[in-house]
């Protein structure tokens, strides 16, 4: 028997808790309780031998514990700590599901909700002394039906009401009960209310523990600061605003009330959600993968930074890095050794840069750099020398030591550019130029790589129409053997003639086809092409000699390389042997073990395999051991630098003796004056191509090159 009343004006003594009172509201599908907590510990689960039994199926016999513990030696007040299963480590099976998230243990808050299955539902709240209960056996059960969620938050309340009981809570009338529900005793959200003197006149108890401090600091609590002040400046009654309390965020909405003079503040706490948003604008915003700003936030910065630079005069710069070679570790080693050094990379650029600049990733390797104010153009040289210094050390990663080389393109401000596209677009530019000229060096922009940019992006567009136009065609040059002047071999060289362009030169074609993915279909065409080619020389009674067809690394590299091959002379009839295919051994070496098998295959087919550009790689005589090749080509610089440097006619002739060694042929190609054919004689070589016996000949003229050496030979 007693009473339960709500006392208009709760305001804790000065420096003291006030006490509260814990209480569970369990829904299950039996029936909605209130429990009061004044145990230290409780069992909850399906069993009826625990303290506090949810009736569903889904629920664990013994589902949960609540524990009573302090948070802090200082504090007298306790909390209770819910733990997933019992106290003996046994969990249960659908584990706690507190406020949508899941976990084993928990220190509960007011107004929590825990979830122990699809249906069964409990409610934590805390009530301060403000709201008397008369007491009562808590574990018995008090049916409620039909009633809302009961945390739900009145904005209005009758102070003066006061609910007089002379029966059991048991026997209370269920409307009493969700009467209760709605004061804002219950409500887990905190409610403030002061009068227009800036005197406390009510806190909730969600309020009394969210802000246990505000009787001490009064009006300069962030929740009271400033609301006295708003009264005159105020149109109409409600005041939305933002404010922030110890690292947490709140939507206060402030109503006046001029009739009783009091000031009631409703607060929610939007603290995930803030942190959220600032996550998701973080993200927006920064690679995911080096945490560095994303292409997105280099081009607000660098607006921001021109629009500066305009208005004060000031000198600025836009740097493009990349990372020589990168493709080949992703290949070799794995992803995963690629984006830990992605992310090492970018932690060792931003150890480069000044305070105030900025470092982005621009995508896959690309990175760029804007300095928004220099002196002058010294100081990118400086930022350029400190980063290219920092890559000597290499990066250990996985086991693996690598050493990573960059190539910097680099755009002034306002010289090369007064706005964001040309000043990226020309530190691009110089970015490639810089990777033409050798790579692990900057660059400045200059005009003439607009230009020549221009004409490559419209030479590759020109590309893929190429084949289909038949714009293509195969030049043949001729090999020599030189004691007997006979055709040992044609070399295929592809050229291309566009109606408006004219002939385009091999230097430009080449390296603009390995650019593209048009690389394969490409090198795929002139095989096909040449060995159809040989075949029909062959048809014509000409000299069967093979014909040589240059791979790229990458079709080296495919993994059904040999299979085309064997396809490709089954379609064209070719014998085997008739066809030589020239690979650099730079692209051997970058997988040697890939490149044995490969090699061997080839050689179990019949097909040739010749070493192009020997001498210019980093192949050791041990892996040449290994290497299945017929033929050794002397590198072209070597034999046009003949002439003026002695060291090349050492590497020469060492080559030459090395192929004699391994029974191997050696040609030496690019030979085109007579002073360089008579000293590849006295070193003794035996095959030699280039200009001095024969330019690139089309199809038709190799016939008749052909057929002239057969009358040659039938009058010696």
């Amino acid at each position: 028997m007693g009473t339960l009343r709500l006392i208009p004006v709760c305001v804790p003594a000065m420096n003291s808790q006030p006490p509260f009172r814990h209480i569970l509201i369990i829904e299950d599908q039996k029936a909605r309780r209130i429990i009061a907590l004044e145990q230290a510990t409780y069992t909850i689960g399906r069993a009826s031998s625990n303290d506090i039994v949810v009736y569903d199926r889904i629920v664990s016999r013994h589902h949960a514990t609540l524990v009573r513990i302090k948070p802090s030696p200082r504090q007298d007040n306790h909390i209770y700590r819910i733990i997933d299963g019992d106290l003996e480590g046994n969990r249960s099976t659908n584990g706690l599901i507190i406020n949508g998230k899941t976990y084993e243990s928990y220190n509960l808050k007011h107004g929590d909700s825990i979830f122990l299955g699809a249906k069964a539902k409990i409610s934590y709240r805390i009530l301060s002394t403000a709201l008397e209960i008369d007491l009562f056996n808590p574990l018995e059960d008090v049916q409620i039906h039909g009633t809302d969620e009961l945390s739900a938050v009145a904005n209005s309340y009758p102070y003066e009401s006061t609910i007089t009981t002379r029966q059991p809570l048991q026997e209370r009338d269920p409307q009493d009960l969700v009467r209760l529900a709605s004061f804002p005793e219950l409500s887990p959200n905190p409610i403030i209310e002061m009068d227009f003197s800036g005197n406390l006149t009510y806190l909730n108890p969600a309020a009394s523990i969210k802000f246990f401090n505000i009787e001490q600091d009064k009006l300069k609590h962030p929740v009271l600061a400033g609301l006295l002040s708003e009264i005159s400046n105020l149109q109409g009654n409600l005041l939305l605003r933002e404010i922030t309390v110890n690292h947490e965020v709140f939507e206060q909405y402030v109503h006046y009330l001029s009739d009783n003079q009091l000031i009631r503040s409703y607060l929610f706490d939007v603290t995930e959600r803030k942190n959220a948003e600032k996550t998701l604008k973080y993200r927006a915003l920064h690679d995911t993968l080096t945490d560095l700003p994303n292409r997105s936030s280099f081009d607000e910065r660098l607006a921001a930074s021109l629009n500066q630079a305009r208005r004060n005069g000031y000198v600025m710069a836009v740097l493009f890095l990349d990372l020589d070679s990168f493709k080949n570790i992703n290949d070799s080693l794995g992803h995963t050794i690629g984006d830990q050094l992605l992310k090492k990379f970018a932690q060792r650029l931003n150890l480069c840069v000044r305070a105030g600049d900025m470092v982005a990733r621009w995508g896959g390797d690309e990175f760029t750099l804007l300095l928004p104010q220099i002196k002058t153009p010294e100081d990118t040289v400086n930022l350029a020398q400190r980063i290219l210094q920092e890559l000597k050390h290499p990066f250990d990663i996985g086991g693996h030591q690598l050493h990573i080389k960059t190539s910097i393109g680099i755009a002034i401000y306002p010289q090369d550019g007064e706005d964001a596209e040309t000043l990226l677009r020309n530190a691009d530019a110089a970015l490639y130029r810089a990777k033409e000229r050798g790579r692990n060096h900057y660059q400045f922009y200059k005009s003439t790589m607009t230009s020549k940019a221009s004409m490559l992006l419209k030479l590759e567009n020109l590309l893929y129409k190429a084949i289909e136009e038949n714009e293509l065609n195969l030049h043949y040059q001729p090999q020599i053997k030189l004691k007997t002047n006979q055709v040992t071999g044609m070399e295929a060289l592809i050229r291309w003639y566009h109606p408006e362009l004219g002939n385009v030169s091999p230097v430009k074609l080449i390296p603009l086809i390995e650019k593209t993915d048009l690389i394969i279909p490409f090198s795929l065409w002139v095989l096909r092409r040449a060995c159809q080619q040989c075949q029909q020389w062959q048809k014509d009674d000409l000299i069967q000699v093979p014909v040589a067809v240059n791979f790229s690394a990458k079709q080296f590299q495919q993994p059904n390389l040999v299979q085309i091959v064997a396809q490709i002379l089954e379609e064209t009839g070719l014998e085997p042997q008739f066809l030589e295919l020239e690979v650099t051994e730079t692209a051997l070496m970058q997988n040697l073990h890939f490149s044995q098998e490969t090699l061997k295959e080839l050689r179990q087919l019949g097909v040739n395999i010749a070493l192009d550009d020997f001498g210019t790689g980093y192949s050791s005589l041990r892996c040449l051991q290994k290497l299945p090749v017929n033929t050794l080509k002397i590198d072209q610089h070597f034999i046009q630098s003949l002439e003026d440097n002695f060291q090349d006619t050492s590497v020469i002739s060492a080559v030459i003796a090395l192929g004699k060694s391994f029974h191997l042929r050696v040609i030496a190609e690019g030979v085109e004056t007579l002073k360089q054919l008579e000293l590849l004689q006295r070193l003794n070589c035996e095959e030699v191509q280039g200009y001095w016996f024969s330019h690139p000949l089309e199809p038709e003229e190799a016939r008749q090159f052909l057929r002239k050496k057969i009358e040659i030979n039938k009058i010696t």
